[in-house]
Protein backbone atom coordinates (compact mmCIF):
# COMPACT_ATOMS: atom_id res chain seq x y z
CA UNK A 1 0.00 0.00 0.00
CA UNK A 2 1.31 3.49 -0.45
CA UNK A 3 1.23 6.57 1.62
CA UNK A 4 0.83 10.29 1.47
CA UNK A 5 2.98 11.99 4.43
CA UNK A 6 1.83 15.63 3.59
CA UNK A 7 3.81 17.26 6.35
CA UNK A 8 4.40 20.71 8.14
CA UNK A 9 7.05 22.32 10.01
CA UNK A 10 4.80 21.61 13.01
CA UNK A 11 3.84 18.14 12.49
CA UNK A 12 7.17 17.46 10.68
CA UNK A 13 7.51 14.16 8.22
CA UNK A 14 9.29 12.10 11.16
CA UNK A 15 6.30 12.49 13.29
CA UNK A 16 4.02 11.56 10.80
CA UNK A 17 5.78 8.59 9.44
CA UNK A 18 7.22 6.93 12.76
CA UNK A 19 4.28 7.24 14.30
CA UNK A 20 2.23 5.46 11.51
CA UNK A 21 5.24 3.11 11.15
CA UNK A 22 4.98 2.50 14.94
CA UNK A 23 1.32 1.31 14.92
CA UNK A 24 1.46 -1.03 12.14
CA UNK A 25 4.91 -2.50 13.44
CA UNK A 26 3.49 -5.75 14.44
CA UNK A 27 1.05 -6.53 11.16
CA UNK A 28 3.92 -7.12 8.62
CA UNK A 29 2.46 -4.79 6.18
CA UNK A 30 4.36 -3.35 3.38
CA UNK A 31 4.30 0.67 2.59
CA UNK A 32 5.42 2.84 0.38
CA UNK A 33 6.10 6.28 1.33
CA UNK A 34 5.87 9.39 -0.66
CA UNK A 35 5.91 12.55 1.04
CA UNK A 36 5.40 16.44 0.68
CA UNK A 37 5.93 19.51 2.70
CA UNK A 38 4.11 22.76 3.61
CA UNK A 39 5.54 25.64 5.26
CA UNK A 40 3.24 26.04 7.86
CA UNK A 41 3.45 27.80 10.66
CA UNK A 42 5.82 29.87 9.28
CA UNK A 43 3.41 30.70 5.85
CA UNK A 44 -0.10 31.54 7.69
CA UNK A 45 -3.14 29.23 6.57
CA UNK A 46 -5.11 30.09 3.68
CA UNK A 47 -9.16 30.13 2.90
CA UNK A 48 -11.07 29.12 -0.09
CA UNK A 49 -14.84 29.12 -0.14
CA UNK A 50 -14.39 25.36 -0.24
CA UNK A 51 -11.99 24.85 2.65
CA UNK A 52 -10.05 26.41 5.20
CA UNK A 53 -6.46 26.90 7.46
CA UNK A 54 -4.76 24.97 5.08
CA UNK A 55 -1.14 25.78 3.54
CA UNK A 56 0.14 24.34 -0.08
CA UNK A 57 -0.54 24.29 -3.33
CA UNK A 58 -3.43 22.23 -4.53
CA UNK A 59 -2.08 20.83 -7.95
CA UNK A 60 0.95 20.00 -6.25
CA UNK A 61 -0.47 17.64 -3.79
CA UNK A 62 -2.97 16.52 -6.16
CA UNK A 63 -0.11 15.37 -8.39
CA UNK A 64 1.40 13.50 -5.13
CA UNK A 65 -1.57 11.73 -4.22
CA UNK A 66 -2.41 10.34 -7.48
CA UNK A 67 -1.98 6.80 -6.48
CA UNK A 68 -1.56 6.25 -3.00
CA UNK A 69 -3.94 3.99 -0.69
CA UNK A 70 -3.73 6.59 2.49
CA UNK A 71 -3.08 10.31 3.05
CA UNK A 72 -1.93 11.72 6.49
CA UNK A 73 -1.64 15.07 7.26
CA UNK A 74 -1.82 17.97 9.39
CA UNK A 75 -2.38 21.42 7.08
CA UNK A 76 -2.47 20.18 3.49
CA UNK A 77 -5.50 21.16 0.73
CA UNK A 78 -7.53 18.07 0.35
CA UNK A 79 -9.96 19.88 -1.51
CA UNK A 80 -12.05 17.94 -4.45
CA UNK A 81 -9.69 18.50 -6.94
CA UNK A 82 -7.18 16.50 -4.78
CA UNK A 83 -9.70 14.00 -3.58
CA UNK A 84 -10.48 13.12 -7.56
CA UNK A 85 -7.27 13.01 -7.78
CA UNK A 86 -6.09 10.36 -5.23
CA UNK A 87 -7.92 7.00 -7.42
CA UNK A 88 -6.92 4.78 -5.08
CA UNK A 89 -7.45 6.23 -1.85
CA UNK A 90 -9.11 4.32 0.43
CA UNK A 91 -8.83 6.51 4.02
CA UNK A 92 -8.00 9.79 4.96
CA UNK A 93 -6.07 11.08 8.47
CA UNK A 94 -5.56 14.56 9.87
CA UNK A 95 -3.59 15.25 12.67
CA UNK A 96 -5.91 17.92 14.22
CA UNK A 97 -9.06 18.53 16.05
CA UNK A 98 -11.32 19.99 13.40
CA UNK A 99 -10.42 19.00 9.82
CA UNK A 100 -11.57 21.99 8.16
CA UNK A 101 -8.85 21.77 5.59
CA UNK A 102 -10.68 18.73 4.53
CA UNK A 103 -13.28 18.87 1.93
CA UNK A 104 -15.44 16.02 3.60
CA UNK A 105 -18.51 15.69 1.20
CA UNK A 106 -16.07 14.87 -1.54
CA UNK A 107 -14.42 12.32 0.89
CA UNK A 108 -17.71 10.80 1.60
CA UNK A 109 -18.88 10.17 -1.79
CA UNK A 110 -15.73 8.46 -2.90
CA UNK A 111 -16.79 6.05 0.09
CA UNK A 112 -13.38 7.79 2.39
CA UNK A 113 -13.28 8.04 5.77
CA UNK A 114 -11.73 11.13 7.17
CA UNK A 115 -10.01 10.78 10.57
CA UNK A 116 -9.30 13.02 12.77
CA UNK A 117 -7.54 13.59 16.42
CA UNK A 118 -9.76 16.04 18.80
CA UNK A 119 -8.47 17.40 21.82
CA UNK A 120 -4.09 16.64 20.32
CA UNK A 121 -3.89 19.73 21.41
CA UNK A 122 -5.72 20.34 24.73
CA UNK A 123 -3.11 20.31 27.01
CA UNK A 124 -0.70 22.61 25.41
CA UNK A 125 -3.77 25.23 24.65
CA UNK A 126 -5.00 25.02 28.23
CA UNK A 127 -1.44 25.62 29.94
CA UNK A 128 -1.47 28.60 27.42
CA UNK A 129 -3.92 29.99 28.33
CA UNK A 130 -2.65 29.84 31.92
CA UNK A 131 -0.16 31.60 31.14
CA UNK A 132 -1.89 34.63 28.84
CA UNK A 133 -3.55 35.02 31.95
CA UNK A 134 -1.09 35.84 34.64
CA UNK A 135 1.08 37.65 31.93
CA UNK A 136 -1.45 40.13 30.90
CA UNK A 137 -2.57 40.41 34.56
CA UNK A 138 0.67 40.31 36.07
CA UNK A 139 2.69 42.75 33.87
CA UNK A 140 4.58 40.26 32.60
CA UNK A 141 4.86 41.14 29.16
CA UNK A 142 4.61 44.65 29.19
CA UNK A 143 7.62 44.60 32.44
CA UNK A 144 9.76 42.05 29.40
CA UNK A 145 9.43 44.57 26.54
CA UNK A 146 9.80 47.28 28.47
CA UNK A 147 13.33 46.60 29.84
CA UNK A 148 14.57 44.40 26.99
CA UNK A 149 13.91 46.24 24.12
CA UNK A 150 13.36 50.12 25.51
CA UNK A 151 16.00 49.51 28.79
CA UNK A 152 13.32 50.85 30.50
CA UNK A 153 12.70 49.90 34.42
CA UNK A 154 9.06 49.64 35.22
CA UNK A 155 9.03 50.10 38.97
CA UNK A 156 5.87 51.89 38.34
CA UNK A 157 4.04 48.77 37.28
CA UNK A 158 4.42 48.02 41.25
CA UNK A 159 1.96 50.63 42.33
CA UNK A 160 -1.47 49.76 43.21
CA UNK A 161 -3.55 51.19 40.21
CA UNK A 162 -1.48 49.14 38.09
CA UNK A 163 -0.80 45.29 39.80
CA UNK A 164 -3.78 42.99 39.41
CA UNK A 165 -5.41 40.60 41.18
CA UNK A 166 -4.23 36.87 41.98
CA UNK A 167 -5.99 33.84 40.48
CA UNK A 168 -6.39 32.45 44.08
CA UNK A 169 -8.80 35.24 44.99
CA UNK A 170 -10.58 35.63 41.46
CA UNK A 171 -14.14 34.37 39.40
CA UNK A 172 -12.86 33.06 35.74
CA UNK A 173 -15.67 32.44 33.66
CA UNK A 174 -14.94 29.75 30.41
CA UNK A 175 -17.14 30.19 27.44
CA UNK A 176 -17.35 26.79 26.49
CA UNK A 177 -16.52 23.29 28.29
CA UNK A 178 -14.89 20.91 25.88
CA UNK A 179 -11.58 19.43 26.10
CA UNK A 180 -10.04 22.73 26.58
CA UNK A 181 -12.11 24.17 28.41
CA UNK A 182 -12.23 21.74 31.05
CA UNK A 183 -8.51 20.88 31.23
CA UNK A 184 -8.40 24.79 32.15
CA UNK A 185 -10.95 24.52 34.90
CA UNK A 186 -8.89 22.00 36.63
CA UNK A 187 -5.59 24.00 36.29
CA UNK A 188 -7.58 26.96 37.58
CA UNK A 189 -8.95 25.44 40.70
CA UNK A 190 -5.89 23.94 42.07
CA UNK A 191 -5.13 27.76 41.43
CA UNK A 192 -8.16 28.36 44.06
CA UNK A 193 -10.25 30.35 41.42
CA UNK A 194 -13.67 30.12 41.43
CA UNK A 195 -14.89 28.70 37.77
CA UNK A 196 -17.96 30.16 36.01
CA UNK A 197 -19.02 28.25 32.92
CA UNK A 198 -21.22 28.94 29.74
CA UNK A 199 -22.08 25.93 27.32
CA UNK A 200 -24.96 25.31 26.03
CA UNK A 201 -24.60 21.89 25.05
CA UNK A 202 -23.33 20.58 28.02
CA UNK A 203 -25.56 19.47 31.02
CA UNK A 204 -25.69 21.83 33.75
CA UNK A 205 -24.85 18.44 35.59
CA UNK A 206 -22.00 17.41 34.41
CA UNK A 207 -20.56 20.98 35.03
CA UNK A 208 -21.16 21.06 38.71
CA UNK A 209 -19.63 17.34 38.42
CA UNK A 210 -16.34 19.30 37.84
CA UNK A 211 -16.33 21.30 40.54
CA UNK A 212 -17.85 24.67 38.50
CA UNK A 213 -20.67 26.92 38.63
CA UNK A 214 -23.14 27.18 35.34
CA UNK A 215 -23.58 30.53 34.62
CA UNK A 216 -25.17 32.56 31.70
CA UNK A 217 -23.72 35.12 29.17
CA UNK A 218 -24.79 37.79 31.29
CA UNK A 219 -23.46 35.92 34.02
CA UNK A 220 -20.06 35.33 33.09
CA UNK A 221 -19.96 38.82 31.73
CA UNK A 222 -20.98 40.39 35.04
CA UNK A 223 -19.45 38.66 37.33
CA UNK A 224 -15.88 37.14 35.93
CA UNK A 225 -12.57 38.93 36.79
CA UNK A 226 -11.13 36.72 33.76
CA UNK A 227 -13.29 35.59 30.56
CA UNK A 228 -11.68 33.11 28.55
CA UNK A 229 -12.87 31.68 25.13
CA UNK A 230 -13.09 28.09 24.22
CA UNK A 231 -15.47 27.48 21.37
CA UNK A 232 -15.43 26.82 18.03
CA UNK A 233 -16.27 29.66 15.31
CA UNK A 234 -20.03 28.68 13.68
CA UNK A 235 -22.45 30.79 12.54
CA UNK A 236 -24.19 30.51 16.20
CA UNK A 237 -21.17 32.21 17.64
CA UNK A 238 -19.13 34.69 15.26
CA UNK A 239 -19.36 38.24 17.15
CA UNK A 240 -21.17 36.76 19.74
CA UNK A 241 -19.18 38.85 22.18
CA UNK A 242 -19.96 42.42 21.08
CA UNK A 243 -20.44 45.79 22.96
CA UNK A 244 -22.99 44.90 24.85
CA UNK A 245 -21.18 41.91 26.26
CA UNK A 246 -17.73 44.24 26.87
CA UNK A 247 -20.17 46.60 28.22
CA UNK A 248 -21.16 44.60 31.07
CA UNK A 249 -17.51 43.32 32.27
CA UNK A 250 -15.92 45.07 35.42
CA UNK A 251 -13.21 47.91 34.67
CA UNK A 252 -10.74 45.12 36.05
CA UNK A 253 -11.17 42.46 34.23
CA UNK A 254 -9.41 40.44 31.02
CA UNK A 255 -10.92 38.92 28.22
CA UNK A 256 -8.61 35.81 27.11
CA UNK A 257 -8.76 33.61 23.64
CA UNK A 258 -7.05 31.14 22.41
CA UNK A 259 -9.85 30.05 20.70
CA UNK A 260 -11.01 31.86 17.52
CA UNK A 261 -10.62 35.48 16.29
CA UNK A 262 -13.94 35.54 14.77
CA UNK A 263 -15.50 35.17 18.30
CA UNK A 264 -14.80 38.69 19.25
CA UNK A 265 -16.85 41.76 17.47
CA UNK A 266 -12.79 43.28 17.36
CA UNK A 267 -13.41 46.96 16.79
CA UNK A 268 -16.04 46.88 20.15
CA UNK A 269 -13.08 45.24 22.17
CA UNK A 270 -10.24 47.68 20.78
CA UNK A 271 -12.58 50.49 21.80
CA UNK A 272 -12.98 49.27 25.45
CA UNK A 273 -9.65 48.38 25.73
CA UNK A 274 -8.23 51.83 24.38
CA UNK A 275 -10.92 53.63 26.87
CA UNK A 276 -9.74 51.38 29.53
CA UNK A 277 -13.50 50.28 29.90
CA UNK A 278 -11.90 47.04 30.82
CA UNK A 279 -8.37 45.93 32.62
CA UNK A 280 -7.01 43.98 29.42
CA UNK A 281 -7.06 41.43 26.85
CA UNK A 282 -4.72 38.93 25.88
CA UNK A 283 -5.04 37.40 22.45
CA UNK A 284 -3.51 34.72 20.74
CA UNK A 285 -6.05 34.78 17.70
CA UNK A 286 -7.36 37.25 15.32
CA UNK A 287 -9.80 37.74 12.60
CA UNK A 288 -6.93 38.12 10.03
CA UNK A 289 -3.17 36.44 10.72
CA UNK A 290 -1.25 38.22 10.54
CA UNK A 291 -2.97 41.54 11.74
CA UNK A 292 -2.38 44.23 9.37
CA UNK A 293 0.58 46.80 10.59
CA UNK A 294 -2.36 49.32 10.54
CA UNK A 295 -4.42 47.84 13.09
CA UNK A 296 -5.53 49.25 15.69
CA UNK A 297 -4.39 46.43 18.24
CA UNK A 298 -0.72 47.69 18.23
CA UNK A 299 -1.68 51.42 19.55
CA UNK A 300 -3.24 49.71 22.66
CA UNK A 301 -0.98 49.41 25.90
CA UNK A 302 -2.68 46.68 27.84
CA UNK A 303 -2.92 43.94 25.35
CA UNK A 304 -0.85 40.95 25.60
CA UNK A 305 -0.04 39.41 21.73
CA UNK A 306 0.98 36.22 20.71
CA UNK A 307 0.77 34.78 17.01
CA UNK A 308 -1.36 31.93 17.10
CA UNK A 309 1.00 29.59 19.48
CA UNK A 310 -1.50 28.08 21.92
CA UNK A 311 -1.40 24.79 20.36
CA UNK A 312 2.30 24.86 20.40
CA UNK A 313 3.76 21.58 22.01
CA UNK A 314 6.01 18.83 21.35
CA UNK A 315 3.09 16.61 22.82
CA UNK A 316 0.05 18.38 20.52
CA UNK A 317 1.80 17.27 17.46
CA UNK A 318 2.87 13.84 18.41
CA UNK A 319 -0.21 13.17 19.88
CA UNK A 320 -2.08 14.10 16.96
CA UNK A 321 -0.24 11.99 14.49
CA UNK A 322 -0.41 9.02 16.90
CA UNK A 323 -4.23 9.53 17.14
CA UNK A 324 -4.79 9.86 13.40
CA UNK A 325 -2.03 6.55 12.67
CA UNK A 326 -4.40 4.24 15.64
CA UNK A 327 -7.74 5.62 13.42
CA UNK A 328 -6.02 4.11 10.08
CA UNK A 329 -5.21 1.05 11.62
CA UNK A 330 -8.45 0.41 13.61
CA UNK A 331 -9.60 1.27 9.98
CA UNK A 332 -7.22 -0.89 7.25
CA UNK A 333 -6.38 -3.59 10.08
CA UNK A 334 -9.21 -3.86 12.06
CA UNK A 335 -12.08 -3.23 9.67
CA UNK A 336 -13.99 -1.25 11.95
CA UNK A 337 -15.18 2.69 11.96
CA UNK A 338 -12.82 4.32 14.11
CA UNK A 339 -13.85 6.87 17.00
CA UNK A 340 -13.01 9.84 15.64
CA UNK A 341 -14.54 9.47 11.83
CA UNK A 342 -16.29 12.88 11.37
CA UNK A 343 -17.87 11.32 8.44
CA UNK A 344 -19.38 8.31 9.51
CA UNK A 345 -22.05 8.06 7.02
CA UNK A 346 -19.27 7.36 4.13
CA UNK A 347 -19.57 3.68 4.05
CA UNK A 348 -23.00 4.34 1.92
CA UNK A 349 -20.83 5.37 -1.03
CA UNK A 350 -18.60 2.54 -1.25
CA UNK A 351 -18.13 0.57 -4.15
CA UNK A 352 -17.10 -2.86 -4.07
Amino acid sequence: MKVAVLSDLFVTKDILENSFKKVFKSTGLNFEYVYLQDDWPVVPVQETDEISEFVGDEDETARVVQDVDIIITHTAPISEKVVSSAKNLKVLGVARGGPININWDACTKRGVPVLYAPGRNSGAVAEFTIGLMLSVSRNIARSHTSLMRDKRWRGDLYTNSEVGNELNSSVVGLMGFGAIGRKVAAILQAFGAKVLVYDPYVLQEDIIKWGCNPASIDEIFICCDYISLHMRETNETRRMIGEKEIAQMKNTAYIINTARGGLIDHDALYSALKSHKIAGAALDIFEDEPPAPTSPLFGLDNVTATSHLGGASVQAAEIGASVLSQGVYEYIIEKKIPKYCINKDFEKFIVN
